[in-house]
Protein backbone atom coordinates (compact mmCIF):
# COMPACT_ATOMS: atom_id res chain seq x y z
CA UNK A 1 0.00 0.00 0.00
CA UNK A 2 1.22 3.49 -0.75
CA UNK A 3 1.92 5.88 2.12
CA UNK A 4 -0.62 8.32 0.66
CA UNK A 5 -3.67 6.60 -0.79
CA UNK A 6 -4.47 6.69 -4.48
CA UNK A 7 -7.59 8.70 -5.22
CA UNK A 8 -10.88 7.13 -6.22
CA UNK A 9 -11.33 7.78 -9.94
CA UNK A 10 -14.94 8.79 -9.35
CA UNK A 11 -13.81 11.55 -7.00
CA UNK A 12 -11.52 13.23 -9.52
CA UNK A 13 -12.44 16.18 -11.69
CA UNK A 14 -13.61 15.10 -15.15
CA UNK A 15 -10.62 16.82 -16.77
CA UNK A 16 -8.25 14.78 -14.59
CA UNK A 17 -10.13 11.53 -15.29
CA UNK A 18 -10.01 12.27 -19.02
CA UNK A 19 -6.27 12.84 -18.79
CA UNK A 20 -5.36 9.64 -16.94
CA UNK A 21 -7.85 7.29 -18.59
CA UNK A 22 -9.65 4.28 -17.18
CA UNK A 23 -6.58 2.26 -16.19
CA UNK A 24 -3.88 4.79 -15.28
CA UNK A 25 -0.33 3.93 -14.33
CA UNK A 26 0.18 4.25 -10.58
CA UNK A 27 2.38 7.32 -11.05
CA UNK A 28 -0.43 9.10 -12.91
CA UNK A 29 -2.92 8.08 -10.27
CA UNK A 30 -0.71 9.45 -7.50
CA UNK A 31 -0.07 12.67 -9.40
CA UNK A 32 -3.85 13.06 -9.62
CA UNK A 33 -3.88 13.54 -5.84
CA UNK A 34 -2.38 16.99 -6.47
CA UNK A 35 -4.68 19.92 -7.09
CA UNK A 36 -6.09 19.91 -10.63
CA UNK A 37 -3.97 22.86 -11.86
CA UNK A 38 -0.77 21.31 -10.50
CA UNK A 39 -1.67 17.91 -11.96
CA UNK A 40 -2.36 19.52 -15.34
CA UNK A 41 0.90 21.49 -15.28
CA UNK A 42 2.96 18.45 -14.29
CA UNK A 43 1.35 16.44 -17.08
CA UNK A 44 2.02 19.11 -19.67
CA UNK A 45 5.64 19.45 -18.58
CA UNK A 46 6.20 15.69 -18.58
CA UNK A 47 4.61 15.36 -22.00
CA UNK A 48 6.72 18.20 -23.37
CA UNK A 49 9.88 16.44 -22.21
CA UNK A 50 8.86 13.10 -23.71
CA UNK A 51 7.17 14.26 -26.92
CA UNK A 52 8.39 17.75 -27.72
CA UNK A 53 11.91 18.37 -26.50
CA UNK A 54 14.77 18.87 -28.93
CA UNK A 55 16.92 16.74 -26.64
CA UNK A 56 17.68 13.44 -28.40
CA UNK A 57 15.50 10.69 -26.86
CA UNK A 58 18.47 8.44 -26.00
CA UNK A 59 20.17 11.27 -24.09
CA UNK A 60 16.89 12.22 -22.41
CA UNK A 61 16.39 8.65 -21.19
CA UNK A 62 20.00 8.40 -20.08
CA UNK A 63 19.43 11.51 -17.95
CA UNK A 64 16.12 10.27 -16.55
CA UNK A 65 17.59 6.88 -15.67
CA UNK A 66 20.65 8.40 -13.99
CA UNK A 67 18.41 10.66 -11.93
CA UNK A 68 16.26 7.64 -11.03
CA UNK A 69 19.24 5.52 -10.01
CA UNK A 70 20.80 8.35 -8.00
CA UNK A 71 17.45 8.96 -6.31
CA UNK A 72 16.96 5.29 -5.45
CA UNK A 73 13.59 5.30 -7.20
CA UNK A 74 12.74 1.73 -8.20
CA UNK A 75 9.47 2.75 -9.87
CA UNK A 76 11.12 5.40 -12.01
CA UNK A 77 13.87 3.13 -13.27
CA UNK A 78 11.44 0.26 -13.87
CA UNK A 79 9.31 2.40 -16.16
CA UNK A 80 12.15 4.29 -17.86
CA UNK A 81 14.37 1.28 -18.47
CA UNK A 82 11.52 0.12 -20.74
CA UNK A 83 11.41 3.50 -22.49
CA UNK A 84 15.20 3.58 -22.77
CA UNK A 85 15.12 0.24 -24.59
CA UNK A 86 12.29 1.50 -26.80
CA UNK A 87 14.40 4.50 -27.91
CA UNK A 88 17.43 2.30 -28.58
CA UNK A 89 19.60 2.09 -25.48
CA UNK A 90 21.09 -1.38 -25.02
CA UNK A 91 21.12 -3.40 -21.81
CA UNK A 92 24.88 -2.82 -21.61
CA UNK A 93 24.34 0.93 -21.82
CA UNK A 94 21.59 0.77 -19.20
CA UNK A 95 23.97 -1.20 -16.94
CA UNK A 96 26.62 1.53 -17.38
CA UNK A 97 24.06 4.21 -16.53
CA UNK A 98 22.90 2.22 -13.48
CA UNK A 99 26.45 1.84 -12.18
CA UNK A 100 27.38 5.45 -12.97
CA UNK A 101 30.24 4.33 -15.19
CA UNK A 102 30.62 7.48 -17.32
CA UNK A 103 33.81 6.03 -18.81
CA UNK A 104 32.20 2.86 -20.09
CA UNK A 105 33.16 2.03 -23.67
CA UNK A 106 29.52 1.16 -24.43
CA UNK A 107 28.68 4.86 -24.13
CA UNK A 108 29.68 7.34 -26.81
CA UNK A 109 31.27 10.71 -25.99
CA UNK A 110 27.94 12.56 -25.86
CA UNK A 111 26.42 9.91 -23.58
CA UNK A 112 29.44 9.98 -21.26
CA UNK A 113 29.37 13.78 -21.04
CA UNK A 114 25.60 13.91 -20.47
CA UNK A 115 25.89 11.34 -17.69
CA UNK A 116 28.71 13.26 -15.99
CA UNK A 117 26.71 16.49 -16.31
CA UNK A 118 23.54 14.96 -14.83
CA UNK A 119 25.48 13.45 -11.93
CA UNK A 120 27.10 16.83 -11.25
CA UNK A 121 23.74 18.61 -11.48
CA UNK A 122 21.99 16.18 -9.12
CA UNK A 123 24.82 16.11 -6.60
CA UNK A 124 25.78 19.78 -6.62
CA UNK A 125 22.75 21.73 -7.93
CA UNK A 126 25.07 23.99 -9.97
CA UNK A 127 26.93 21.91 -12.52
CA UNK A 128 30.59 22.78 -12.83
CA UNK A 129 32.06 24.81 -15.64
CA UNK A 130 33.88 21.68 -16.82
CA UNK A 131 30.81 19.42 -17.10
CA UNK A 132 28.78 22.23 -18.67
CA UNK A 133 31.49 22.91 -21.26
CA UNK A 134 31.76 19.19 -22.04
CA UNK A 135 28.02 18.74 -22.61
CA UNK A 136 27.87 21.91 -24.75
CA UNK A 137 30.23 20.21 -27.23
CA UNK A 138 27.32 17.89 -28.10
CA UNK A 139 24.18 19.92 -27.45
CA UNK A 140 22.99 23.37 -28.42
CA UNK A 141 21.89 25.78 -25.70
CA UNK A 142 18.19 24.84 -26.00
CA UNK A 143 19.05 21.17 -25.59
CA UNK A 144 21.25 21.92 -22.57
CA UNK A 145 18.43 23.83 -20.90
CA UNK A 146 16.02 20.96 -21.72
CA UNK A 147 18.54 18.56 -20.16
CA UNK A 148 18.64 20.63 -16.97
CA UNK A 149 14.85 20.84 -16.85
CA UNK A 150 14.20 17.15 -17.58
CA UNK A 151 16.67 16.24 -14.85
CA UNK A 152 14.92 18.52 -12.37
CA UNK A 153 11.46 17.31 -13.39
CA UNK A 154 12.40 13.69 -12.81
CA UNK A 155 14.09 14.54 -9.53
CA UNK A 156 10.66 15.85 -8.48
CA UNK A 157 8.89 12.75 -9.82
CA UNK A 158 11.31 10.45 -7.99
CA UNK A 159 10.71 12.26 -4.74
CA UNK A 160 6.95 12.00 -5.24
CA UNK A 161 7.20 8.29 -6.02
CA UNK A 162 9.42 7.45 -3.07
CA UNK A 163 7.72 9.64 -0.49
CA UNK A 164 4.19 8.55 -1.37
CA UNK A 165 5.14 4.90 -1.87
CA UNK A 166 3.84 4.43 -5.41
CA UNK A 167 3.73 0.71 -6.17
CA UNK A 168 5.41 -0.82 -9.21
CA UNK A 169 3.05 -2.45 -11.69
CA UNK A 170 3.69 -5.98 -12.98
CA UNK A 171 4.53 -4.70 -16.44
CA UNK A 172 5.92 -1.36 -17.56
CA UNK A 173 3.96 1.26 -19.43
CA UNK A 174 3.53 0.44 -23.12
CA UNK A 175 5.56 3.39 -24.35
CA UNK A 176 4.85 2.58 -27.99
CA UNK A 177 1.32 3.93 -27.47
CA UNK A 178 2.64 7.22 -26.09
CA UNK A 179 5.94 7.98 -27.78
CA UNK A 180 6.63 8.09 -31.51
CA UNK A 181 9.12 5.47 -32.73
CA UNK A 182 12.70 6.62 -33.08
Amino acid sequence: MPRIPYPELSGLAQEVRDSIGEKPANVSLMMAVASAPVFKGLGQLGSAHIRGSGLPPRLRELAILRVGYMSGSAYEVFQHEALARYVGLSDAQIDAIRSGDARSPVLDAAERDVMAFVEDLVANVRASDATLAAVRKHLDDSQVVDLILVSGYYMTVCRLLETTGVEIEETPIDWSTMVPPH
